[in-house]
């Protein structure tokens, strides 16, 4: 497999071990995503962590579908939306936005985190919700996994922003499966998870630093096998026609509250494209 660096996901499995993992970092999508929003960077470090584990749970579907990740909290950020889609490429599209309530402090304080993973008519819908907990992401997350599918889960997550002044944002996990009850099998995972905390943001972010070669140095002594990776992309499905469905369902009294000028202009809160109805062609 050619060397894999940016923009992908990556699933492996530690050798003859029950202990399987994900590995992905965001380098042109992330800047694509931030460099459309004018949020302060504490807060760019948040979403890009969220968008890096959002894409890493999206990759997990069987399915075409889309996983979205929200937190609500306390603190700076009231509300973070990301989502991950497929299209039926074998690629996904990630995207995300926050929203702040201006003087809050911490930036990510106590609330929730919900995941919800839509893959169609093939599966039912899904929706896990745990708590946040003093804003930590990785907790909250390993939280999610243990309480949804009862498997021991260690994440590490890091979003920066590089001496170039370009953001990087990056996660790995490992699981224990299920269904080993053997003394060697425990032994492995608690060599696995110290050797996981081992990893170094720096390490995680080095865009230069192939994901395969990152995943030698944590686990050369026993080996690691890689698999298919997912390619991610930047995009939005905001369209005239959804907003004009959401249109269709105010009254003629509140269309008119909305529009300046005989003009309504939506917002798409991902991509920030204004998107301009003419009032008069709404309620004719």
């Amino acid at each position: 497999m050619t060397p894999i660096y940016n923009d992908s996901c990556l699933a492996f499995q530690i050798e003859e071990q029950d202990i399987k993992g994900r590995i992905i970092r965001l380098d042109r999508v992330l800047n694509d995503v931030l460099g459309t929003h004018n949020y302060p960077d504490d807060v760019k470090r948040q979403l890009g962590q969220a968008m890096a584990l959002t894409a890493m749970l999206g990759s997990m579907m069987k399915y075409d579908g889309i996983l979205t990740l929200q937190i609500r909290s306390d603190g700076l950020i009231r509300t973070l939306v990301s989502d991950f889609s497929t299209d039926g490429s074998g690629s996904g599209v990630v995207r995300g936005y926050c929203g702040l309530d201006e003087g809050k402090t911490p930036v990510l304080g106590d609330g929730q985190l919900m995941i919800t993973m839509d893959q169609g008519k093939y599966m039912d819908r899904y929706q896990g919700i745990v708590k946040l907990d003093q804003g930590s992401l990785k907790e909250s997350a390993e939280e999610y996994f243990q309480t949804s599918e009862q498997l021991p889960t260690h994440l590490m997550i890091s979003c920066d922003r590089g001496a170039d002044g370009r953001w990087s944002a990056a996660a790995i996990m490992i699981q224990h499966l299920a269904g080993s009850p053997h003394e060697d099998s425990r032994d492995h995972w608690t060599t696995a998870t110290a050797l996981l905390s081992t990893v170094k943001a720096s390490e995680l972010l080095d865009k230069g630093l192939s994901l395969q070669d990152l995943l030698l140095r944590l686990f050369h002594e026993s080996g690691v096998r890689v698999f298919t990776a997912t390619e991610m992309r930047t995009g939005c499905r905001c369209s005239e026609e959804k907003l004009r469905t959401v249109l269709a369902s105010f009254s003629t009294e509140e269309l008119k509250d909305c529009a300046e000028d005989g003009i309504i202009t939506m917002t798409c809160e991902f991509c920030m494209t204004d998107h301009k109805f003419e009032l008069k062609k709404l309620i004719n």
